[in-house]
Formats: structure tokens, C-alpha cells, sequence
């Protein structure tokens, strides 16, 4: 799935996201365990990780 990562929601959901649709990445309220993918028109999905690690998971797309 060349440009779509693979995620886990908070409640152990899989999810598949287009990191080109993915306009910045913030810390969702609980500290480092999970973060929110901000998409157009202020949509979001929280998912499983630090900063760090799904930044990293969505350059590597």
C-alpha cells in the first residue's frame, strides 16, 4: 500500500492513512502514548504512538 501507513486506534482498531492527506501530527491529551493526524477541514483520528514515532511512520511513506 504504497503512501498509506498502518495504525492503531486507542481501541485496538486497525487503521489504514494516506500520509499525503495528513496535515500535521499533535500530541493527543494523555502524554506521549497517543497522537492525532490532522487532516482537511479540521478532521482528525487519534492513534496509538508518540510524536516521534508516527512522524517518523508517516515520513517513511
Amino acid at each position: 500500500m504504497n503512501g498509506y501507513v498502518t495504525f492503531e486506534t486507542p481501541d485496538g482498531d486497525q487503521i489504514a492513512v494516506n500520509a499525503d492527506r495528513v496535515n500535521f501530527v499533535r500530541r493527543y491529551k494523555g502524554g506521549n502514548v497517543v497522537s492525532a493526524l490532522n487532516f482537511e477541514k479540521g478532521n482528525y483520528i487519534v492513534v496509538k504512538g508518540s510524536l516521534s514515532d508516527v512522524c517518523k511512520a508517516l515520513a517513511e511513506a
